[in-house]
């Protein structure tokens, strides 16, 4: 014989891999244990191939992910079928279908879910590879898995029994019958998932919890876990958690403590505030393989900005300077004006830089600013077309027909732009105290402030239509 594997995960399981092994054929007549390769990896009397699917062996029952197809053609000569099929301990019988082969020897696959056999029936023939049912735990059994037994001919007795594994210590037969036999530890990955609370295992279905999350907001836990079969003592694994531009946000490395049939290790982990949105990867390095799980982020700000400033020039236009610490699909800044703070209208426009996780400095001058309070934003736009604002930022542009000099001053000022409207100039002090009274013509005269204390002073110039007021440092 040349036996395929006589399982398949079923269109639908996104695992990298669905089982474990754990129970050889025992090869120990007496009352002591051994498996073809000199191991102890069976039970006492231990007739077939164990094979357990892996992780979450009832969610993979309860949507019919692992299949048993037939390893080699052959004549179906018994069916078992209608009996339970979530059993975590031993009782009842099983479901089970038992296929001669052309040269005499019969197969058994057993422990399969309850009416998910095959509807051929006992006589008819079924090819390699095709499907013959779901694995479950019916009969005697302690949790789902597939029972592989082999006889080379009738009856069904140690005499006949095989171990389709080949190895030094099988004293059943000296040949593989396996296609390819897969090695007696095949350590692999055969799952990177994501939960949003810690997954437990249990027997039967209700008991095993998965918490499966492949989609986290922004601030929130969650919990990244691998799955193994034949995990070996002292094997490295190098884990990442990838931002969706692939660059890394956080990676470790474990160490596994001792070898296992099967094994799962799960992490915590918060998603930054700051995202970003979009698909991210977790990763695990192991044995030369890297396997993979997406997960989504939502709920972050697609750009992360850290400062919007306006600020006065000395020559009474606008610079606005803003800062962002990453960007994800930022395609530009629209600069917009408001005079209310409510009507706010565009003013001009900014590359973004697309996708990047550096700080990045951005800058805008409003060289026509309009007298009074200036009130300013940014409208933050995607490649897509989404759009967000920022704060709000404002500066005073305070126009006037009037200036002093010397300003500060020691001793005398004159104030520019005096002109025959001007009807009166008075100087306060920083008490509201009037130091100082210039009418008529004398407006236009220098002033003289030889003979007050140093400091602030405030200047108040009335003219026909109003007052302005103005500032003079004295020394």
């Amino acid at each position: 014989m040349a036996f395929d594997w006589p399982l398949k995960a079923a269109t639908g399981l996104t695992f990298n891999s669905y089982y474990g092994i754990s129970n050889y054929v025992d090869q120990v007549t007496s009352s002591g244990i051994g498996d073809y390769n000199c191991g102890t990896r069976s039970y006492n009397g231990h007739r077939g191939t164990d094979i357990f699917t892996w992780p979450f062996p009832w969610y993979l029952v309860t949507n019919d992910y692992v299949e048993v197809i037939a390893a080699e053609a052959g004549t179906i000569v018994l069916k078992d079928d209608g009996n339970d099929d979530d059993h975590c301990a031993c009782s009842g019988a099983w479901n089970a279908i038992y296929v001669e082969h052309s040269d005499g020897s019969v197969a058994w696959y057993g422990h399969m879910k309850e009416n998910s056999l095959t509807t051929k029936t006992v006589g008819q023939t079924v090819v390699a590879g095709e499907y013959l049912g779901i694995v479950a735990s019916s009969g005697c059994s302690t949790g789902p898995h597939l029972h592989f037994e082999v006889y080379k001919d009738m009856p069904y007795s140690t005499a006949n029994l095989i171990d389709p594994y080949t190895g030094s210590c099988n004293l059943l037969n000296s040949t593989t019958w396996w296609d390819a036999q897969k090695p007696y530890r095949e350590p692999t990955v055969n799952a990177l998932l994501t939960h949003s609370a810690a997954p437990v295992q249990g027997c039967p279905t209700a008991n095993e919890v998965p918490n499966f999350s492949n989609s986290f907001s922004i601030s929130t836990t969650g919990y990244f876990a691998a799955y193994y079969h034949d995990q070996t003592s002292g094997h490295v694994s190098t884990y990442t958690i990838r931002r969706p531009n692939g660059t890394i946000a956080s990676t470790w490395t474990h160490t596994s403590p001792d070898t296992y049939d099967g094994s799962w290790w799960y992490w915590t982990w918060t998603i930054p505030s700051a995202g970003p949105n979009g698909t991210w990867t977790w990763e695990v390095s192991y044995q030369s393989t890297t396997v993979t799980h997406n997960f989504t982020v939502t709920g972050a700000a697609p750009v992360e900005m850290t400062r919007f400033d306006a600020q006065k020039t000395t020559q009474n236009e606008v610079q606005l300077t803003w800062e962002t610490a990453s960007e994800h699909d930022n395609d530009y800044f629209t600069v917009e004006r408001s005079g209310n703070g409510i009507d706010f209208t565009p003013i001009g426009k900014v590359k973004g830089n697309g996708s990047t996780d550096e700080a990045r400095q951005f800058g805008f001058l409003d060289k026509k600013p309009v007298a009074g309070v200036n009130y300013y934003r940014l409208q933050q736009v995607d490649l897509d077309g989404a759009a967000m604002y920022s704060d709000v930022a404002n500066v005073e542009i305070v126009t006037t027909s009037f200036y002093i000099v010397p300003n500060p001053t020691t001793d005398r000022i004159r104030i520019q732009g005096v002109t025959e409207r001007t009807t009166q100039v008075r100087v306060f002090d920083a008490l509201g105290n009037l130091v100082r009274l210039a009418t008529g013509t004398a407006a236009s005269a220098p002033i003289d402030l030889s003979g007050c204390a140093t400091g602030m002073y405030f200047v108040e110039i009335a003219q026909e239509g109003g007052i302005e007021r103005l500032k003079v440092l004295k020394r």
